[in-house]
């Protein structure tokens, strides 16, 4: 005989995945370089229990070019998340601060820099 179902009704947070939020970035940089630029968001394998993602953009133009801007890393709960980029670690307790921190790096000059120069590389080939 089988036994009944035991579990309980499952509520879906109306939270937005930081994955999901770096792939709509992804998107805005396609369009903000028309096209010339574009960037992946990739859920890599890690010897931990953490779930990590990596933003990269990429110059298709330069022979697909790579260059990782940054890890995110968080268990079960998608908050907090850790952080990972060249000038540091940060964790975002919840989803504001992590949209408030990647729009951070992404105004950092060392990010800018590095996108006029993969767009300047890129417009010339």
């Amino acid at each position: 005989m089988e036994t009944q179902n035991l579990w309980p009704d499952f509520a879906v947070e109306p939270v937005k995945s930081p994955k999901d939020i770096l792939k709509e970035q992804a998107n805005h940089l396609i369009h903000k370089t028309n096209n010339v630029l574009s960037a992946e968001v990739e859920t890599v394998d890690f010897p931990t229990r953490e779930i990590v993602h990596t933003f990269s953009i990429i110059a298709p133009a330069l022979s697909n070019y790579r260059y990782k801007l940054l890890a995110i890393e968080h268990g079960a709960f998608v908050y907090p998340v850790n952080i990972s980029w060249a000038n540091g670690n940060v964790e975002a307790k919840n989803q504001q601060q992590f949209i408030d921190i990647l729009s951070n790096i992404f105004s950092e000059p060392e990010t800018v820099r590095v996108i006029s120069s993969l767009l300047a590389q890129s417009l010339t080939e």
